[in-house]
């Protein structure tokens, strides 16, 4: 490779590395940075806040003073990035295994578990009363669409958990996510954290964006979620002794709660866009593995199954592959030119 694609190259890893940065890193952090600077100037540490003088201050910042907000703002973004994965994790519902964390974990699981039973019987109940009506006649026409309201809402929320009670987490993000890492793809056989790796590395560039483009606002959301708690947590002691102010800190509570909300919404769009990399794309990973393409679904599903083995280390596994006869593969390349 010439120096000038390096170059191109690493411009571009740089680009797309700052986009996400900032987006991800700096706008909550910088947020943050404000909320305690007018915190400070507002004096809440003495006495109680004079809201006034801290927006004039933050209103009459000179250059030094914007370049030390930027600067903080941007350190504690380098601090925190790295601990994203983390972040999410544990709003996931991954706390750890001291016996506290377990039993709270437990609890919330065997709570959603509940809920999902008790909206597969709202259904059962909903679609036998539907029918019921329908063969009597006797019911109106508003009991019928309040039953079938009752019976769509019931599918409709069942559908942000997984389908196998087993697989249930204790937060609503986890079930999101964990519905979309257990269904992506297994239609196919496929699972989704094996194979979509793969996918991305000769998906189309369009494909890959959208993907990334769907978890960049998964990761945002959940950002803004946690410096949001961290803003609530922070301002609790600058007002804890100034009476009714301290209910301030309802403000970026709420903010948190907000964005969590949004967390779940985005995970949603996150799964769904996994579905649409494996639907489009898995065609582009069996070649590129030299697997013979499956004349049928049936086909397909046995292949995987070999296919999942292979992928996890088993050296038992035997699968037949299929190469070029030649350097010109005329499923994938243009005929070569003729010798005349």
């Amino acid at each position: 490779m010439s120096n000038g694609g390096i170059i191109d190259l690493s411009t571009g890893a740089a680009q797309s590395i700052g986009r996400y940065f900032s987006v991800i890193s700096v706008v909550p952090s910088s947020l943050y940075v404000i909320f305690v600077y007018v915190l400070i100037r507002s004096g809440s540490l003495h006495h109680s806040p004079n809201w006034s003088h801290a927006f004039k201050s933050l209103e009459q910042l000179g250059v030094g003073g914007i370049a030390l907000l930027a600067f903080l703002s941007i350190a504690l973004g380098v601090i925190v990035h790295p601990a994203q994965f983390v972040i999410v994790q544990f709003f996931e519902g991954y706390w750890g295994n001291t016996r506290i964390a377990q039993a709270i974990r437990s609890q919330r699981i065997l709570r959603y578990q509940r809920l999902c039973q008790d909206l597969r019987d709202e259904k059962v109940r909903a679609t036998k009363l539907l029918s019921q009506m329908q063969k009597s006649g006797a019911a109106t026409s508003a009991d019928r669409v309040r039953t079938l309201s009752q019976s769509s809402e019931a599918s409709r929320v069942r559908e942000n958990f997984p389908r196998a009670l087993d697989d249930v987490m204790p937060t609503r993000l986890g079930n999101v996510l964990r519905r979309a890492e257990s269904q992506s793809g297994s239609q196919y056989g496929l699972d989704a954290l094996v194979a979509v790796p793969h996918i991305l590395m000769i998906a189309p560039a369009s494909h890959v964006d959208y993907v990334n483009d769907q978890r960049s606002q998964l990761d945002l959301a959940v950002r803004m979620t946690f410096m949001s708690a961290l803003a609530s947590a922070t301002a609790v002691p600058f007002l804890w002794h100034c009476r009714f102010w301290v209910f301030i800190v309802i403000v970026p509570y709420t903010l948190s709660y907000l964005s969590y909300r949004g967390s779940v919404v985005a995970a949603g769009h996150y799964g769904s866009a996994l579905d649409s990399l494996i639907n489009l794309d898995r065609f582009a990973l069996y070649q590129q593995l030299h697997l013979e393409l499956p004349a049928g679904t049936a086909e397909e599903r046995d292949m995987n199954k070999k296919l999942a083995r292979l992928f996890n280390y088993d050296t038992g596994a035997v699968i037949d592959y299929q190469h070029a006869a030649n350097e010109w593969d005329l499923t994938l390349r243009p005929e070569p030119p003729s010798a005349g």
